[in-house]
């Protein structure tokens, strides 16, 4: 195992190169979570930089670099690894850093790799432990969406499993249409069911329909939502199960705000008690599900 030489240092905030900015998608409530965070217990983990002349080249943190902007900090501690931009880019697929890679980010240092640094499908898979097809899908999905959409998508106006799930194949088939219902999210968002409730209709569709689902998804959805209150146990459980999902990833979310070092005992005691209780839980209904199956 190679071991990887770190320089730990604090530096201001303008020495640092944002090169990779525009490929990580910008997350919001993520952003304020962190300020939160930072602002109580200070910054708790560093930015990953390598060297470039008399400035940095931000390569993992781009999250912290903002939270840190939000609460006025003028500097940031950060790490330098000794090793090269394009190694430290082949890192970020193979280890994760500040939080799991969206596929769309991923796409986004395939396509760096390709093209600045030269790399093959083959040289990418070989070097991250990753099959040659699942580059080049990965690189697919970035570049079949429109630019516009892209930047939607990066911005955190339009979510990664909106464009994965359905602007993606949507904009394979029809650019136009995708770019159309684009739009429409970013001034009017559709829940996760919703939207699959409405692609579902539209591949199911004629040209005539899937028209007017484009030119008006809300009234696609009012119209539609008649008739939910038909469905059967298993529509009813999914969607019980679905807010479960929800809930669980906003705890694992808030989890780095809400346990942190030298924290009251008996509030931890408390805290940790209840996520003990949602471990049990878990489990207790997956060996359900398994006795009845």
């Amino acid at each position: 195992m190679v071991t990887i030489e770190m320089k730990y240092q604090k530096t201001d905030l303008h020495q640092l190169e944002l090169r990779y900015s525009r490929i990580r998608v910008r997350n919001i409530n993520r952003i304020h979570r962190l300020a939160a965070s930072i602002s109580r217990h200070g910054q708790l983990e560093p930015l990953v930089t390598v060297a470039e002349k008399d400035r940095f080249v931000l390569i993992d943190g781009y999250q912290r670099y903002r939270a840190l902007r939000e609460i006025g900090r003028d500097t940031a501690d950060i790490i330098t690894v000794e090793i090269t931009e394009e190694e430290s880019l082949l890192q970020l697929l193979t280890q994760r850093g500040e939080r799991r890679w969206e596929a769309i980010e991923e796409a986004g240092i395939i396509q760096e790799l390709r093209h600045r640094f030269n790399y093959s499908f083959s040289e990418i898979g070989k070097k991250t432990g990753r099959d040659k097809s699942y580059v080049k899908r990965r690189l697919d999905l970035l570049e079949s969406l429109p630019e516009e959409i892209l930047k939607s998508v990066l911005s955190g106006a339009i979510s990664t499993w909106t464009a994965n799930r359905v602007l993606v194949p949507l904009a394979r088939a029809n650019a136009d249409d995708a770019t159309k219902l684009a739009t429409h999210l970013e001034k009017s968002p559709l829940s996760t069911r919703q939207l699959k409730t409405f692609y579902d209709h539209y591949l199911k569709s004629n040209r005539k329909v899937r028209k007017r689902m484009i030119e008006s998804p809300d009234l696609f959805i009012k119209t539609s939502s008649t008739s939910s209150n038909k469905d059967g146990p298993e529509e009813q459980w999914l969607r019980n199960a679905g807010a479960v999902c929800g809930i669980l990833g906003r705890l694992q979310n808030e989890a780095e705000v809400v346990f942190y070092p030298n924290q009251e005992k008996k509030l931890r005691r408390k805290l940790l008690g209840e996520a003990a209780r949602t471990r049990r839980l878990t489990i207790s209904l997956y060996e359900k599900i398994r006795e009845h199956l």
